[in-house]
This record gives structure tokens, sequence and C-alpha cells, in this order.
């Protein structure tokens, strides 16, 4: 997509793309919550859109029928689709900086709970579902620069249908998030 967003798009270093990433969700979040409030309600589906492409452009008709239910199953889709973005964003950019085999036993924790959440939404972006191979299901304790951090217990989620409580609910997932951004540089990586 070009256009007018183009100008507000800074360098893409790997602090920048994980920044990027939690804006999207926090984004999600918050219009998530905005639906929940009828703060933005069914209504949003009675007018046409433009979509503002630097051609012609593209026009979405007004869908009357479109109902709360199909705006809170939306939102529910846009959550996930943003949770399985971050973690695409955040399971790319460690692997820039850090390799793909990263030998700091203090990460591997973090590396392992990030792929595999990465994984869940690869294989089913719409309803993210564990798939982890045999050899890494097991537990890894998660530091986020901080002596507790979590547990990520691999053991028995395959085949199962993610949920955040999985890897520590959604608070967890937005410190992994702020983590990652701290402990990555802020240039781009070779």
């Amino acid at each position: 997509m070009n256009g007018p967003v183009d100008e507000y798009l800074g360098e893409e270093t790997p602090k920048a793309k994980l920044r990027t990433a939690q804006a999207v969700l926090g984004l999600a979040f918050r219009l998530n919550v905005e639906v929940q409030h009828d703060r933005i309600s069914r209504e949003l589906f009675d007018r046409d859109v433009e979509i503002l492409t630097g051609e012609r452009g593209v026009r979405l008709p007004a869908y009357p029928e479109g109902t709360k239910h199909d705006l809170i199953l939306g939102m529910h889709n846009l959550v996930l689709i943003a949770i399985g973005s971050s973690a695409l964003t955040a399971d790319e950019v460690l692997e820039q900086v850090f390799g793909k085999q990263d030998k700091e036993v203090s990460r591997q924790g973090l590396r392992a709970v990030v792929n595999q959440v990465r994984n869940a939404f690869a294989h089913s972006p719409w309803r993210p579902k564990w798939l982890i191979k045999e050899h890494l299901r097991k537990k890894y304790e998660v530091y986020l620069g901080d002596p507790e951090g979590i547990t990520f217990d691999a053991t028995t989620l395959h085949g199962k249908g993610l949920q955040p409580e999985d890897f520590g609910g959604l608070e967890a997932w937005v410190n992994i998030l702020r983590y990652c951004e701290q402990i990555v540089p802020d240039e781009h990586c070779v």
C-alpha cells in the first residue's frame, strides 16, 4: 500500500518493526473495547466506504444486513490477526537479530513461546491451533528481564486450539512483545 501513509512510516529497524506490531495490536484491542461498549456500533455497516489507493480507489458498498454479532465476530478476528501478526513479527525480528539457533540460554524460553505462537497462527490464522513438534513439547522458562518470568508448558498443547492462558494470558503476551523490543537494536542488522 502506498499513498498518504508512506510519509508516516519510519525506517524499518528491528525495534521499529516490534513497535509497529505492538501499535497494531493495541489498536485492535482499543477497537474491540469500543465495540464491546457500543461506542462503535453496527451502524458502521450502513455506509459506503471509499478506500484511497492512489489510483481509482475501491468502494465498499454499505452492508445494511450487518448485525452487532457480525461486528463482534469481526473484531474478534481482527484481534486474532493482530496477535498472529505480532507473533510473526517478533519471531522474524528475534531470528534476524539473534540468528535461527540462539545460543543464549536466557532467551531460549522466549524464543520458544514466540515461535510456537507464530506457528499456531501460521497454520490456521482464524482458529489458531498448536502444532508443536514432539521434541519441542516441554516446559520453558520465559524470562522477561525480571527474576520471576513465566512458564510456557508445551507438553500437552499439541493439537489444541490456542488460548491466551496457554502462554500466560494477553498480559504476558504484551509483556513479551515489550521485552522483545527492549532487547533488539534500533538499527539494521546484517
